[in-house]
């Protein structure tokens, strides 16, 4: 990623405080994990983050190798004709519900605020047949510390509508913290396509290699034998209530508690953990209307 494109997503995604925040009277959500915050950012300059949505997306669609050398304006235009299921010709209506919007800002902002590496690019995983994205998690990045694996798969809504988001989260969430989800849908891709993981040299790929000489009779437990953690953020950006920052927050997590606090996950093996990423905006359809704007237009990157 440029450091003009960093520098702007730094000056313009700010982290305004982490949940639980005893001096406001906010809890965290009921699903966070015990040893995480949830993190709340603001972002009030809208063309500053629809520039990032915008720009985001070539680095969310290839890899740094990809990228190096090529021609990025012509690779980025044709990651909506090739990569992603992205129609001119289709009405606002449809244009508006595409989910690479919350996508690629949960891309620019696990790479710049968390230090993620992106594991595979998310573009790899489209499925010339049906003409779209593979079904599975939102962004797959790889955290390497001396003692764990951790895979950050996670998940995005962008909506108006903040509890319309965070309910659709909920709709899909217990499928999503699974074996099942986690191994069949994505784990495995990600083996057959291990060829394009970025780092040759962490120990992921050396796993996913060793895996992919032999047969593996129970993967689940290879996940936990070689420390494998599954981290899980989910960044919600919503229109701010009643225009007002902090009541947007605790409406947000005040709506997590007292409709989800009795949410189990028993189909999971390997140890998980998830956490909210807060951004509240002036408006989520002004700043998607804005990015449908130059991607119709082949609006030159910038940055």
């Amino acid at each position: 990623m440029k450091p003009s494109l960093i520098d702007l997503i730094k000056k313009t995604v700010l982290l305004e405080y982490n949940l639980p925040d005893d001096k406001l009277l906010i809890s965290k959500s009921c699903v966070t994990h015990i040893d995480l915050f949830d993190d709340c950012y603001k972002a009030e300059d809208m063309g500053s983050l629809s520039r990032i949505i915008y720009e985001s997306i070539l680095y969310y669609a290839y890899d740094e190798f990809q990228l190096l050398d090529g021609d990025h304006q012509k690779m980025f235009i044709n990651a909506f004709n090739a990569k992603f299921k992205y129609n001119y010709s289709a009405d606002d209506l449809a244009k508006l519900k595409l989910g690479i919007y919350g996508e690629s800002l949960l891309y620019a902002i696990l790479k710049v605020y968390y230090g993620n590496e992106t594991l595979v690019s998310r573009g790899y995983f489209y499925d010339i047949q049906k003409k779209s994205e593979v079904t599975g998690y939102d962004c797959f990045h790889l955290i390497q510390t001396e003692d764990e694996i951790q895979l950050w798969f996670g998940e995005t809504k962008f909506y108006q509508d903040g509890k319309a988001a965070i309910n659709k989260v909920f709709d899909n969430i217990q499928k999503a913290i699974s074996d099942d989800y986690l191994i069949n849908t994505n784990f495995t891709t990600i083996l057959q396509s291990k060829g394009n993981i970025v780092d040759k040299e962490s120990s992921l790929y050396k796993i996913l290699d060793k895996w992919d000489k032999c047969i593996i009779d129970n993967l689940e437990q290879e996940l936990i034998d070689n420390n494998i953690k599954l981290v899980y953020p989910i960044l919600i950006t919503f229109d701010y209530v009643n225009g007002n920052y902090q009541e947007s927050i605790e409406t947000a997590i005040k709506h997590i508690n007292e409709n989800y606090k009795d949410l189990e996950f028993k189909n999971i093996s390997i140890d998980f953990s998830i956490f909210f990423i807060l951004i509240p905006i002036e408006s989520a359809k002004t700043c998607k209307e804005t990015i449908i704007k130059w991607i119709d237009s082949k609006e030159p990157l910038t940055l």
